[in-house]
């Protein structure tokens, strides 16, 4: 089948909206991302492995329902599953104030990530079909700006209105601007032919989904326990680092999803990885907020290296009709690396806490710091598998 020309449309009305939806979806999840973690110690006593735990179940949910969501984008339709997920999302969203105890929160949560499981795989697998295929990094690396406009703006703006307001206004704006994600949503036309004998997994997803894998652990230790170490070191608002690392990511993003389309995916994945392992060593040790913010530059700019551009060598390697299930193994990998990182990472930070030789090693903050540098040493064992199993799975030199 012959590609389309290289000057196709990208802008589309679906595209548009999609995105436009996808930044209010994310701008309600980056609501959450510095505040649950307060609100779990301040009014539900929680510790910081039921943080973990609350954090990560979030993400574990929509791991092990996004390869059944995947058979649904291909089976059902891309529209009807992103529709169901931002109405699932809302209704949590809008019950948030009403938890009392760690259990329901826990509930609440399993309840939201299924949500957040269907309608970021559907959104994703809009973005693939649209998208021409000469300029599929270019796409993906605008798409993906939508989650990061979104982070740049939510984790310092909830912290803002949570200081002003308390939680219940927190709760309920994250719940209005999951509705506008759902109003944005409902003009989007349908965009693939149904597959009723769609598969559960997708095999040709597995190589770069494990590698988004490695590189997502370290994510999840970042979502659920920098704005505790930030906190303790005295940075009075956390959510800085977040909007820093987002506005990297904007600015780097499309460039390299550009770049990948014209040099090849390699070709940006690798310098990506190291970047994210360097901002994770610079983590570890930081001790102000210069540092903090050193690490978000070199963390988002490995961040947004790497991200657009696996999934765009993922559309490359997969065919339309199984594209739903590969997001949904894709996606499933990214989460499943956040929520994993979220609970190992926990069970680290309360061991290294508790090592004399690692506090006299690295002072107050040793879990913190053996998180960190655990995390970076996963990141370069990742890209050296990459690096040496590259050829042998997509088979490109």
């Amino acid at each position: 089948m012959e590609e389309p020309p290289q000057n196709e449309k990208l802008f589309t009305k679906n595209f548009i909206l999609t995105s436009l939806s996808t930044v209010a979806i994310f701008l309600s999840f980056y609501f959450l991302l510095v505040t649950l973690p307060k609100y779990i110690v301040d009014e539900l006593r929680g510790s910081e492995s039921q943080i973990g735990l609350i954090i990560g179940v979030f993400t574990i949910t929509a791991v092990f329902l996004r390869p059944f969501i995947g058979i649904g984008v291909d089976v059902v339709g891309r529209k009807r599953i992103l529709v169901a997920g931002l109405l699932m999302f809302l209704i949590a969203m809008l019950l948030y104030d009403y938890t009392t105890s760690v259990t329901s929160l826990l509930l609440l949560r399993v309840f939201h990530g299924i949500g957040w499981g269907a309608a970021t795989t559907a959104a994703t697998t809009l973005i693939a079909d649209i998208a021409p295929p000469r300029r599929r990094g270019e796409a993906m690396g605008f798409f993906g700006m939508s989650a990061n406009i979104a982070m740049a703006i939510g984790p310092a703006l909830s912290i803002m209105l949570l200081d002003v307001a308390g939680y219940t206004v927190l709760f309920m704006t994250g719940a209005a601007i999951a509705l506008v994600s759902l109003l944005l949503a409902l003009p989007i036309t349908e965009t693939a032919v149904v597959h009723p004998k769609a598969s559960l997994f997708s095999r040709e997803a597995l190589f770069p989904s494990s590698i988004m894998f490695a590189v997502s652990l370290t994510y999840g230790s970042i979502v659920s326990f920098l704005p505790l170490f930030a906190t303790k070191q005295g940075i009075a608002n956390p959510g800085v680092f977040f909007t820093v690392f987002a506005i990297t990511i904007l600015l780097i993003r499309a460039l390299a999803g550009k770049l990948s389309d014209i040099r090849g995916r390699r070709f940006v994945i690798v310098p990506g990885m190291i970047l994210t392992a360097l901002g994770l060593w610079v983590l570890s040790a930081a001790n102000s907020l210069p540092v903090f913010l050193a690490s978000a530059l070199l963390y988002g700019m490995g961040f947004g290296l790497v991200h657009p551009t696996m999934m765009a060598l993922l559309v490359d390697m997969v065919s339309e009709r199984g594209r739903g299930a590969a997001m949904g193994t894709f996606t499933a990998s990214f989460d499943l690396g956040i929520g994993a990182g979220s609970i190992l990472m926990g069970v680290v930070l309360e061991l290294a806490d508790k090592s004399s030789l690692l506090r006299e090693q690295f002072g107050q903050f040793a879990g913190f710091t053996a998180i960190y540098l655990l995390g970076g040493l996963v990141v370069i064992a990742a890209m050296i598998v990459f690096v040496f199993t590259y050829e042998k799975n997509t088979g490109k030199i």
